[in-house]
């Protein structure tokens, strides 16, 4: 039985996202384009492809079962995360876009979501796509490798941190490739860092979804999802709209962290006696 090394299943990916992507980057073309869509979304699977590799070359026949029953099985998934994967996360980005109108913000113009109402036929092939690009194209690596190899060594705080800068970094080359909602946004301005924070907010709740539900990769992909999906209907919303969401997205990380540990924290038994 091997164990998959952190720093090896890193450098594969990045290796593997970056190469495809800076094939993209340098042919000078949009990513909507052929044939630069290819090495676009063929590296963005990058650390799920990585990570089947790698659970197939190292896991024995247990591991792998394991494995795969963390990403698939609903059963791991406790109820009440599965209305804050599906509805709490968009719920809080919902109500700061609610609350940047209310306070005299632009509203979002929410391009797919007219385009999805007009031709409702398209909302399967969204869904799909939804789900690949992002939840499923990524997760099996991020939470279903790294963050349960860096657990084994590191505490639950430290092990996001690491692994949220490891998430970011991955994502710099689309900064640079024309076509992306990155490369839109552009490196160091306001829409760069509220990406960031949102990378780093994801990444803590996606830690929680995953120890509180016996190590699921599920919840995290659900958590990918249901935030991607509310930021594709709202597609184009302004800096301040972000930022609001951002804002309230903050918030329900810090509420359940404070949940969390208001509900494991250990009665005295000394008190609880007397």
């Amino acid at each position: 039985m091997k164990k998959i090394s952190s720093g090896k299943f890193i450098l594969a990916t990045f290796l593997f996202t970056w190469i495809l992507q800076g094939i993209a980057i340098l042919s000078g073309q949009s990513s909507k384009d052929f044939p630069a869509i290819l090495f676009y979304i063929l590296g963005g699977c990058g650390p799920s492809l990585v990570a089947v590799f790698f659970v197939w070359r190292n896991f024995d026949t247990e591991q792998r079962r394991e494995f795969w029953s963390r990403v698939f099985s609903p059963r791991r998934v406790k109820p009440m995360w599965w209305i804050i994967t599906l509805i709490v996360i968009p719920a809080a980005m919902l109500l700061g876009v609610w609350v940047n109108a209310l306070l005299g913000g632009s509203s979002p113009r929410m391009d797919y979501f007219n385009l999805l109402k007009i031709q409702p036929a398209e909302i399967p092939v969204f869904i799909i796509m939804m789900m690949i690009g992002g939840p499923l194209a990524e997760e099996l690596g991020w939470r279903g490798i790294l963050l349960e190899t860096f657990q084994k060594k590191w505490s639950a705080a430290i092990s996001t941190l690491v692994l949220f800068l490891i998430w970011w970094l991955w994502h710099l080359p689309l900064f640079f490739l024309p076509g992306t909602t990155q490369f839109e946004w552009g490196l160091f301005g306001s829409m760069f860092w509220m990406f960031t924070m949102n990378v780093f907010l994801l990444s803590i709740l996606m830690t929680l979804a995953h120890n509180a539900n016996r190590s699921s990769v599920l919840a995290a992909i659900l958590i990918h999802f249901s935030y991607n999906v509310t930021l594709s209907l709202l597609v184009p919303y302004s800096v301040q709209t972000f930022a609001f969401m951002t804002t309230f997205l903050a918030l329900l990380a810090a509420g359940i962290l404070a949940a969390r540990k208001f509900w494991s924290r250990k009665i005295d038994p000394a008190r609880s006696a007397g």
